[in-house]
């Protein structure tokens, strides 16, 4: 479950959708809001360790979440290196 905050011009936008469509504001909110799930749920889905792992997302109107192998590899190596510094510390 995620916590949902609606900018006012979005809820605003929704609020007009809802009444032109003749659906309750809540419907209308959660199928924008399931999109952005959506999106969440498959990337967290992928591993870290493994580009192949992740899922190109298309979604009609909005666009394209591609996932990128020199990022995710830049991402790997920042994680490691942190990875690397916290264990490097020692309490005596």
């Amino acid at each position: 479950m995620y916590i949902r905050t609606v900018p006012k011009e979005i809820k605003d936008l929704l609020h007009k959708i809802a009444k032109e469509q003749g659906y309750e504001y809540k419907l209308v909110e959660d199928v924008y809001f399931q999109e952005f799930e959506f999106v969440a749920d498959q990337m967290a889905m992928g591993d870290r360790r493994n580009y192949d792992s992740y899922q190109n997302i298309l979604l009609k109107y909005l666009g394209s979440f591609i996932s990128n192998e020199k990022h995710i590899n830049k991402l790997i190596e920042i994680g490691d290196a942190k990875d690397d510094k916290d264990d490097k510390i020692s309490i005596q």
